[in-house]
């Protein structure tokens, strides 16, 4: 009966350490987390930011996710998830592919149209008919700078389409604009 108890208080005795096992890398796997959120947010900032590629890039692993997150946050500041875009084309994973895409289709007009130029610079080499597919969706669009966006963008990809655009597009300006 003393041996029943003994390997009974073991048995408690082991699962407390594991279960304080498990929090304790719990919480150290959110705090890298939130420490890495931090870095993330930290290049974001500054009043004359510009993309610092490698600073980004070194960041490594989970990255995109964390700036997929920030520009997705619709209660971030604007000009942060306009940054997070542009830094999102140093990472051409799907996962960006498909959040862009996503951003294209449903945001508000200044930010479909980072999102359209982020996903242009980082999927025009890799994905360029996916990339080509959009724009000439693009080219459609009732808002004038996201038609100049996907002109540009198609103007790289496709020379005919881009002066097909350039006599179907009504407004003087746009044009110019598109072959800046």
């Amino acid at each position: 009966m003393k041996i029943y108890y003994k390997l009974k208080l073991i048995k408690i005795i082991f699962l407390k350490y594991l279960l304080i096992i498990f929090f304790v890398c719990n919480f150290i796997e959110e705090t890298v987390a939130q420490t890495h959120k931090k870095k993330v947010f930290s290049l974001l900032q500054g009043r004359h930011w510009s993309l610092n590629v490698e600073s980004f890039i070194n960041l490594g692993e989970g990255t995109d996710v964390i700036l997929i997150d920030i520009a997705g946050d619709t209660k971030t500041i604007n000009y942060l998830r306009f940054r997070a875009l542009e830094a999102l084309s140093l990472f051409p994973t799907e996962d960006t592919a498909t959040f862009l895409e996503e951003t294209i289709e449903t945001s508000f007009t200044p930010l479909a149209r980072r999102g359209f130029e982020a996903y242009h610079k980082g999927f025009r080499k890799t994905k360029p008919q996916r990339v080509k597919k959009i724009a000439l969706l693009l080219l459609k669009h009732p808002k004038e700078n996201i038609r100049i966006s996907a002109a540009r963008a198609i103007r790289s990809i496709d020379k005919e389409i881009f002066k097909k655009f350039l006599k179907s597009e009504k407004q003087l300006w746009v044009r110019k604009e598109a072959q800046k």
